[in-house]
């Protein structure tokens, strides 16, 4: 573990209907991703983008990963969970977004198939968006962090991830 930066996987979920975040989940645990724990659900009313896409009156919740990544494969969570995301589609259009992430001692990450200013590429049109900062007692926005995540609604999730991270990742390094 001394080698490899490690970090807790995440994913928000935007859904009209749960039924598509519940077979999204199968996906993930036929593929041996088990989930650790999962946010409360709230309404995804800070913006319309997805509307057009996906309907109105959409929800969206936060999920994590059980276990710890190498950040070195966190494209390669972001491909997979376009392929879940695709899996689901109907007439072109998604029935789920699923927004993969990372989150370690210091920040939230989302990973994005989109190019922005502050975003940082990693690889096979995969981009890494820092979109909180870790600070005294809960996390920070920056001035594109989403609506959502800028409104402190999910802190209370971020911050139990960020306890689980820190205990298995001191688990794993009593181990090796």
């Amino acid at each position: 573990m001394k080698n490899n930066i490690y970090a807790k996987w995440i994913f928000g979920a935007i859904y009209s209907d749960s039924c598509w975040l519940e077979q999204a989940k199968e996906q993930l645990e036929k593929q041996n991703w088990k989930i650790q724990h999962q946010s409360p659900e709230f309404t995804f009313d800070q913006t319309d983008y997805y509307a057009s896409e996906m309907g109105t009156r959409l929800k969206r919740r936060f999920l994590s990963v059980s276990g710890i990544y190498s950040l070195e494969s966190s494209a390669d969570w972001k491909l997979r969970m376009v392929e879940i995301e695709n899996r689901f589609r109907r007439n072109g259009n998604r029935r789920i977004n699923l927004d993969p992430g990372f989150l370690d001692l210091h920040r939230v990450v989302l990973l994005s198939g989109k190019e922005g200013p502050q975003k940082i590429y990693l690889r096979d049109g995969v981009w890494a968006d820092l979109v909180l900062l870790k600070n005294k007692g809960g996390y920070r926005d920056l001035a594109w962090t989403f609506p959502d995540l800028r409104d402190g609604r999910y802190n209370d999730f971020f911050l139990q991830v960020r306890a689980e991270f820190k205990a298995e990742k001191s688990l794993s390094s009593n181990i090796s």
